[in-house]
């Protein structure tokens, strides 16, 4: 795994650059676990890679190539994962669209091919990167191919920007940061959701969740971690109400979260199924 954060100005736009080498199949589909932000996502290889939307019915879809996944309101599924190397790159929260060339509200819950988002020239960036062999080679040259799409100014709506303010993620009254942004309710929302995707709201909802979940994927590497502290830290109103309101985002219990690592704490593992075993051998 590479990981790293890209020099200025794509730093303005891009929270990092990452690389992962799948040496053998990954036999098990997750729950990927919403962050608010939008996600560039390009395997060097043409195998199909599955995926469905949280529900009572399971319906798979596929894409290959390439793809942007949109911030997503909760948590959707990710199919056994076959080796080869993906490369990609998480963006800042509602910076996506000044590289995307789209406004966010248009990509919540999707997961868009970057063929159908940039046509030819998509394709044309998953032929030459997988053509490149070094891996830091392949980051640096999707870092300059990013770099290329800045539509500028690189910049976001100062009201916008206001309620994205890390000492203001904390807050919990959506209706006192619209307030002191100076626009109306309806029209903050509007400004908001198209930069982010998601409506202030549901944002500091996926907010909060997300700051649980870093200290429950340590907890499950070093003895665990209390529900009720986690809980308390997040500023929830106590252990049901963050416990209804991680089922409701992730899909099972907070007991019953299980990351791959402690560092992939948006990935919640799934032990296969029939479904999944089905994906294994459709894939081989």
């Amino acid at each position: 795994m590479i990981r790293y954060s890209p020099a200025p100005p794509l730093d303005a736009a891009i929270d990092c650059i990452w690389l992962s080498q799948r040496r053998e199949h990954y036999q098990h589909w997750e729950h990927m676990l919403p962050s608010g932000k939008a996600q560039l996502v390009i395997p060097l290889h043409d195998t199909p890679i599955h995926w469905a939307a949280p529900g009572s019915k399971v319906e798979w879809h596929s894409w290959a190539r390439g793809v942007v996944h949109g911030p997503q309101s909760r948590y959707y599924l990710a199919g056994p994962k076959p080796p080869g190397v993906v490369v990609g790159a998480s963006f800042r929260v509602g910076m996506a669209a000044a590289i995307l060339g789209v406004s966010l509200d248009e990509l919540r819950d999707r997961h868009v091919s970057i063929e159908e988002l940039w046509g030819y020239r998509g394709h044309e960036l998953h032929d030459r990167l997988a053509s490149i062999r070094e891996p830091m080679d392949v980051c640096r040259a999707l870092e300059a191919e990013l770099i290329a799409r800045i539509r500028r100014p690189l910049l976001i709506h100062p009201a916008v920007a206001y309620a994205l303010r890390p000492e203001g993620l904390g807050t919990p009254r959506v209706e006192e940061i619209q307030r002191r942004t100076g626009y109306s309710p309806r029209h903050f929302i509007e400004l908001f959701h198209s930069a982010v995707g998601l409506t202030p709201k549901h944002f500091y909802r996926v907010q909060r969740f997300s700051s649980t979940l870093a200290r429950l994927a340590r907890g499950s590497s070093d003895g665990g971690a209390k529900l009720a502290d986690v809980a308390f830290a997040a500023g929830y109103a106590d252990q049901a109400h963050f416990s209804r309101e991680f089922r409701e985002l992730a899909g099972v219990a907070p007991s019953a979260y299980c990351p791959p690592a402690a560092n992939s704490e948006h990935h919640h593992v799934v032990t296969p199924g029939k479904k999944a075993s089905r994906l294994v051998r459709r894939q081989e």
